[in-house]
C-alpha cells in the first residue's frame, strides 16, 4: 500500500526577535517622547494645582506614568522586543485612557472643556504611535480612537451632562488626531522596514555574487565550453544553471518569470526540465484566473517545488512521462499535482536523498503551502501540493 507523507502546517508569522536598526531608532524616539510628555504632564499638574480637587489621586496618576516611563526605558535597553508585544501595547493604551479618565476626576467641575491643560497631555498620542509601530497602522488608529474615548468618560466624571456640537467636535478632533497620527507614523515605519530589508537583501546578494563569481559561475562556464561536444546535455544544464543563478544574484528574480501567470510559470518549468532531461511532460492548468507569479511568494514556491519534483522524476524515477495538473478556485485555493509512471520509492527512506525535505516540503511550508507525497516501489509517484494564492487579478 502507498505511503503518504504530509508536511507540517505552516507556522503563524511572528515578529523577529532581533530588533532592526529601524525598530531601535523608532523605539528610542518614542522613549524620548514619553519622558518629554511626562515632564509636561507633571509641570501642568503643578501649575494648575489650585484647580485640583484630589491632589493625592493626581499625584498617584503622575507617579504611575513615571513608573511606566522608567519601565519602558529599562526594557528598551534590556528586552526591546517586549515593547512590540500586544500585551505591552494594551497596557500603554490603557494607561493613556485612564489618565484622560482621571483628568475629569481630579480637577474641579468644568475643567474638561475649559482652557486648562488636561492631566494626560499627549500621552494618548504616544500610545497610538507605539501601537502603530508594534501592530501596524490600522491597529494603531483603532487603539488611538479607543484611548481618546477616555476623554468623554472623563468629561462625564467632571460633571459634563450636555454635549453640544462644539464639544462633540472637540472630542472627535482628538480621536481623529490620534488615529491619523498613528496611521501616518505606522505607514512610515513599515516603509522604512521594507527599505531596510531590501537594502539588507541587496547587500547579502552582492556578497554572495562576489563569493560565487570566481568559483561556481566560472566553473559552470568552463563545463559549458568543454562539454558542448562531448556531452551536450551536461553543457545545457550548466548553461541554464549559470543563466538562472546570475539572474537571481544580480536581479533578485528570474527575469523570464516576471509577471508570469501560474500556467506560464509551470509550463516554463516543465519545458526547462523536458529539454534538459529529454522527458515528455504534459501540463494542464484548469482556470488559473490570471493568478500572477509576480510578487506572489506562493506561486513562486509552488513553481520551484514542481520543478524539483519533475527533476526527481527525470533523475530517479526513470519514468516514460510526467503529468502536471493545476487549478485555482474562485477563493484562491491552489491545488497542484505532479505524477509519473516511474519505478516509485519508499518516501520514508528516500526523502532526504531526493531533496524532498529541503527542495519541496521546506520551501512550500515557508509560504504556508503544503505537500503530500504518495509513492511505493513499482507504482509511480504523485506529489500533491495545496496552498492559497494571495495575488490574484479580479475576473
Amino acid at each position: 500500500m502507498a505511503e503518504a507523507l504530509t508536511g507540517q502546517d505552516a507556522a503563524m508569522l511572528r515578529r523577529p526577535t532581533t530588533q532592526t536598526p529601524t525598530d531601535r531608532t523608532v523605539m528610542q524616539g518614542i522613549a524620548v517622547a514619553r519622558w518629554a510628555i511626562w515632564g509636561w504632564l507633571a509641570l501642568t499638574a503643578f501649575v494648575q494645582r489650585d484647580q485640583l480637587d484630589h491632589r493625592v489621586i493626581a499625584s498617584g496618576a503622575i507617579l504611575v506614568a513615571l513608573g511606566w516611563t522608567m519601565v519602558c526605558t529599562a526594557l528598551l535597553r534590556s528586552h526591546p522586543d517586549v515593547l512590540a508585544h500586544p500585551l505591552f501595547v494594551t497596557i500603554e493604551v490603557t494607561i493613556a485612557w485612564a489618565l484622560l479618565l482621571v483628568d475629569g476626576w481630579v480637577f474641579a467641575a468644568g475643567h474638561s472643556f475649559g482652557s486648562g491643560q488636561n492631566l494626560a497631555g499627549n500621552w494618548p498620542l504616544v500610545a497610538a504611535i507605539s501601537a502603530a509601530t508594534a501592530l501596524g497602522p490600522r491597529w494603531g488608529a483603532a487603539l488611538g480612537v479607543l484611548a481618546a474615548s477616555g476623554r468623554y468618560f472623563g468629561a462625564l466624571i467632571n460633571g459634563v451632562r450636555s454635549f453640544p456640537g462644539e464639544r462633540i467636535l472637540s472630542l472627535l478632533s482628538s480621536a481623529v488626531f490620534y488615529a491619523v497620527s498613528a496611521v501616518v507614523f505606522g505607514a512610515i515605519t513599515q516603509r522604512l522596514r521594507t527599505v531596510e530589508n531590501e537594502v539588507a537583501m541587496r547587500r547579502a546578494r552582492d556578497e554572495v555574487a562576489r563569493t560565487l563569481h570566481d568559483g561556481v559561475l566560472q566553473t559552470l562556464a568552463l563545463v559549458d565550453r568543454r562539454a558542448r561536444v562531448a556531452d551536450p546535455e551536461l553543457a545545457a544544464v550548466a548553461r541554464s544553471t549559470d543563466r538562472e543563478l546570475r539572474a537571481w544574484l544580480f536581479h533578485g528574480i528570474r527575469s523570464d518569470d516576471e509577471g508570469a501567470t501560474l500556467e506560464e510559470r509551470l509550463r516554463r518549468v516543465a519545458d526547462r526540465v523536458a529539454r534538459t532531461h529529454d522527458l515528455p511532460i504534459t501540463v494542464s492548468v484548469l482556470d488559473d484566473s490570471g493568478a500572477s507569479a509576480d510578487g506572489d511568494p506562493v506561486i513562486a514556491a509552488v513553481a520551484g517545488a514542481v520543478g524539483e519534483a519533475l527533476t526527481n522524476v527525470a533523475k530517479h524515477a526513470h519514468g516514460s512521462r510526467a503529468v502536471v495538473y493545476a487549478e485555482v478556485d474562485e477563493d484562491g485555493a491552489l491545488f497542484v499535482t505532479v505524477s509519473d509512471d516511474g519505478r516509485g520509492f519508499d518516501p520514508r527512506q528516500a526523502r532526504s536523498g531526493q531533496g524532498i525535505d529541503s527542495s519541496i516540503l521546506a520551501r512550500l511550508q515557508e509560504v504556508g503551502a503544503d505537500a503530500e507525497i504518495i509513492s511505493a516501489p513499482t507504482t509511480g509517484t504523485e506529489v500533491r501540493i495545496t496552498g492559497r494564492v494571495g495575488n490574484r487579478r479580479a475576473t
